[in-house]
């Protein structure tokens, strides 16, 4: 069975089980994980005009790091979704996961890391999310206190950060072998900031301390 007739399958089954605000929900991550798969899973794929893209690929196709790619990594950098999507995402892919393993749709033992896949992804997309805003909110306060243009390119670092330390308001980030810090940010922002994560960051030298000038996107890094 190909991956797009899984899906409607699986919603249809669903139907009479879930609320239609539950289905609704349902069919919009899945609908982005078929966006995911046809443009970066590298499977087969045809495009309709009146039914859109049909996945073609079959199901024993999918493996872990499509499921952990498109939650980590889709999500966050290609889709500006509704506030709920984060938190449902996980559960509707493990959902549709398992109902693959019990229609016997997937090779036994390709998706032995899903449960904890999904339950990384639960926890770490809300806090990656409230991260980036709360550092924009700090970046936008900065701005009015540095100007990023007239910083030496000593002074001024940027691109994707992966997270070395945690020391109280204080951050620390390696920039492909650049270390940098410490970078001041705030202690509710520590909060959710954990070492492993990459935060796509541009920060400026003030004296000894770095200050967030301009932030892109956080991702979370490895369990």
């Amino acid at each position: 069975m190909n991956i797009t007739e899984s899906i409607e399958l699986f919603l249809k089954e669903l139907a009479n089980k879930r609320s239609t605000k539950t289905i609704n929900k349902y069919e919009y991550v899945l609908y982005l994980f078929s966006s995911y798969l046809a443009n970066y899973g590298e499977l087969s794929y045809e495009e309709h005009k009146d039914t859109g893209c049909l996945i073609t690929a079959d199901t024993k196709k999918l493996h872990d790091g499509l499921v952990s790619n498109f939650l980590e990594w889709f999500l966050i950098r290609k889709v500006i979704g509704p506030q709920w999507l984060n938190t449902a995402a996980p559960s509707v892919m493990k959902a549709y996961i398992k109902w693959l393993v019990s229609q016997g749709l997937i090779t036994e033992g390709s998706m032995d890391e899903i449960v904890e896949t999904t339950k990384k992804a639960s926890k770490d997309l809300p806090r990656v999310e409230k991260a980036a805003r709360l550092l924009y909110k700090l970046c936008d306060e900065n701005s009015y206190k540095l100007d990023a243009d007239e910083l030496n390119d000593d002074d001024r670092m940027e691109g994707y950060g992966e997270v070395t330390m945690m020391l109280d308001d204080k951050l620390f980030l390696n920039y492909e072998g650049d270390k940098i810090g410490p970078i001041m940010i705030t202690r509710e922002i520590a909060k959710y900031i954990k070492p492993g994560d990459t935060i796509n960051l541009v920060v400026g030298k003030k004296g000894e301390i770095w200050h967030p000038l301009e932030v892109g996107n956080v991702y979370p890094g490895p369990a």
